[in-house]
């Protein structure tokens, strides 16, 4: 029972940490900002693939069909030709679990990272570049996010 306590007494005192490096990270200027996000979605791709048994050998087609029903929620996917529209169904809800636990306030900042783990997931999928805009997101008061993917 007290090994109970002091485990969540060490994962608080980690997320108020967490909270606090989250709160620098926001006030970095855009440029040393993305770098941060990218790495940070980087770690999250690896353990988010793994998580939801996602092969690295799918091919793009594959990957996508996997993402409508096997990944973290509700995803609707659209390809034309080299465009795809992913639009993850949140309801209103970060998909981010530091968001979801409570460990990080949502701010639109946090999108950046969202950016760069969608293009890193979908990238491992393809030989081509993958670029991606952000269309809405749930931090910028929309009930989903939604990017646009781009194959180059």
């Amino acid at each position: 029972m007290e090994e109970d306590w002091v485990q969540q007494a060490l994962r608080d005192f980690q997320d108020k940490i967490t909270c606090g490096a989250y709160d620098g990270i926001y006030a970095l200027d855009s440029r040393s900002r993305d770098k941060v996000m990218e790495a940070q979605a980087r770690s999250c791709v690896e353990g988010f693939v793994e998580l939801f048994g996602i092969p690295a050998e799918l091919d793009l087609d594959g990957f996508l069909e996997h993402m409508k029903f096997g990944g973290s929620g509700k995803v609707d996917i659209e390809r034309t030709g080299d465009t795809i529209i992913f639009d993850e169904h949140r309801g209103g809800e970060c998909m981010c679990p530091l968001v979801k636990r409570g460990v990080i306030r949502l701010d639109p900042a946090l999108c950046v990272c969202g950016v760069h783990w969608i293009r890193m997931l979908v990238q491992r999928h393809t030989d081509r570049k993958v670029s991606v805009e952000l269309v809405d997101s749930v931090a910028q008061g929309s009930c989903n996010c939604t990017y646009r993917i781009t194959l180059e």
